[in-house]
């Protein structure tokens, strides 16, 4: 089992990380990619995790904290690309939820990670929210470039996800899917490619029934993905077993024997 998201360096996580990886062991999660949203975090965010074979590290810039002086440094990552634990950029994307007043930069930022993506031959974890028409727009303009993309923490429209389908890109579940509002998100992702999904935390964020309303931690993603081993009709170890097989294929950087 996998956590393919979660946010490691978040403090409510960091300052108990032996104990929560103590718990991903005994909940038989195996491995977790820890995902950094700030390039001047990066080198402590390494540093959290040094000590543990089995976590893995994203490179990005959420667009949250997109301003107009904001750039993605190629020279940066030259930097840190042989890193065996860097395995993925992102998360990326846009967000015009929270904000539309560095639109135009966020997009330039976006951009900025694919053709990162595509130098690097890294995946891109995506962001999301009220921006699909862009986000479909963009990524058509690369269509022909072989993409890896995973759409993270998965809300999306019926037609993103066909778009998903369509370009054999991933999506990532999380606890939402297994809220009680969430029958929309429901009817949608029953027709996902199975080949091409994940499970995720987001933690400490969206903690799964039975464990909402408390922090959640990369332990927890069992729940999500006992909820959807029920809901697909599957056995949560061929379940299991299928989306590990989707997170290597995806993130092909990653060793299955850490």
């Amino acid at each position: 089992m996998i956590d393919s998201h979660c946010h490691l360096n978040f403090e409510s996580l960091s300052k108990d990380l032996q104990n929560i990886m103590k718990r991903c062991n005994e909940n038989g999660v195996t491995h977790l990619l820890s995902i950094n949203t700030r390039p001047k975090e990066f080198e402590t965010h390494l540093n959290l995790i040094s000590d543990f074979n089995n976590i893995y590290i994203s490179y990005g810039i959420h667009p949250e904290g997109i301003n107009n002086e904001t750039i993605l440094s190629y020279k940066e990552i030259d930097k840190i690309i042989k890193n065996p634990k860097l395995i993925a950029l992102g998360e990326t994307g846009l967000d015009f939820y929270h904000s539309i007043k560095y639109k135009e930069k966020q997009i330039e930022v976006f951009e900025a990670h694919i053709e990162a993506s595509k130098i690097y031959d890294l995946p891109i974890i995506i962001h999301q929210r009220d921006s699909e028409e862009e986000i479909i727009k963009i990524l058509n303009k690369f269509k022909n470039d072989n993409l890896k993309i995973v759409f993270h923490c998965f809300t999306g429209s019926k037609k993103l996800l066909e778009f998903c389908i369509e370009n054999k890109y991933y999506i990532s579940l999380s606890g939402i899917v297994t809220f009680k509002n969430a029958n929309s998100l429901r009817d949608i992702i029953l027709n996902v490619s199975l080949d091409h999904l994940l499970i995720e935390t987001d933690s400490p964020f969206l903690a799964p029934v039975p464990m909402r309303g408390k922090s959640n931690e990369p332990s927890f993603v069992k729940y999500t993905g006992e909820f959807l081993a029920k809901f697909y009709s599957m056995s949560k170890e061929n379940f299991f077993e299928l989306t590990d097989n989707n997170f290597y294929k995806l993130f092909s950087r990653a060793k299955r024997d850490n």
